[in-house]
């Protein structure tokens, strides 16, 4: 009984799995523009609280890091699920994830410290929370650029390689959250631990392991 249950949801799963995948794509897409109108409806409907510059700040940073944590899923679930067809959703989550950085690092820049470059640097320099950021938006910042069609054809294979310094940028963002907010604060812990399981599958014996039970 068991086995057939369980041949009946792999069968299933095969003919499923392909078009869940399409339905996917543009559901990625849609959810990841979804904040942006939120937060724009919010501002016309003066909704950011007292300090909407902080509100605006942590919005930005809690999407980016959300939506690199969907990124970096992909892989797993596709070992684990044997689901290929995600494979596509990895680039757009990534590009998402860095508009989002981008935006919350322009707030910092601009709103924040009025493109005052030496204080900026001195923030960079002396404050470790943002250091951490700053470097993992500079890592993203160069895998979304090498993301474009001319630099895949100019790097070829040595792209995938490039490519892994991703999940430096994930660790350091994770950490980046947990040092932004005052101890004791319990949420940026939930992404980092998120962030750690994700990042743990990129290591050859875990993944072993995933392909053998999937």
């Amino acid at each position: 009984m068991k086995v057939w249950i369980s041949q009946k949801i792999s069968k299933n799963w095969r003919e499923y799995k392909r078009p869940l995948g399409s339905i996917l794509h543009p559901l990625v897409h849609i959810g990841s523009i979804l904040p942006y109108v939120v937060g724009l409806w919010d501002f016309w409907k003066n909704n950011l609280g007292a300090n909407p510059i902080l509100e605006i700040t942590q919005r930005t940073g809690r999407t980016a890091i959300i939506l690199l944590m969907f990124s970096l899923a992909v892989s797993p679930l596709r070992l684990l699920l044997n689901w290929p067809q995600i494979n596509k959703l990895r680039r757009p989550l990534g590009l998402y994830a860095f508009s989002y950085a981008a935006v919350h690092f322009s707030i910092f820049i601009v709103l924040d410290y009025g493109f005052h470059w030496q204080s900026i640097l001195q923030e960079i320099l002396n404050r470790k929370f943002i250091l951490f950021g700053f470097t993992a938006g500079v890592i993203l910042l160069l895998l979304t650029v090498t993301s474009l069609t001319f630099f895949l054809k100019q790097l070829g294979k040595r792209w995938k390689k490039l490519h892994r310094f991703v999940y430096a940028a994930g660790a350091l963002a994770g950490t980046h959250f947990i040092l932004a907010v005052k101890p004791g604060v319990l949420r940026p812990w939930y992404y980092a631990a998120v962030m750690f399981i994700l990042l743990a599958f990129r290591f050859p014996p875990v993944q072993t392991w995933v392909k053998k039970k999937a």
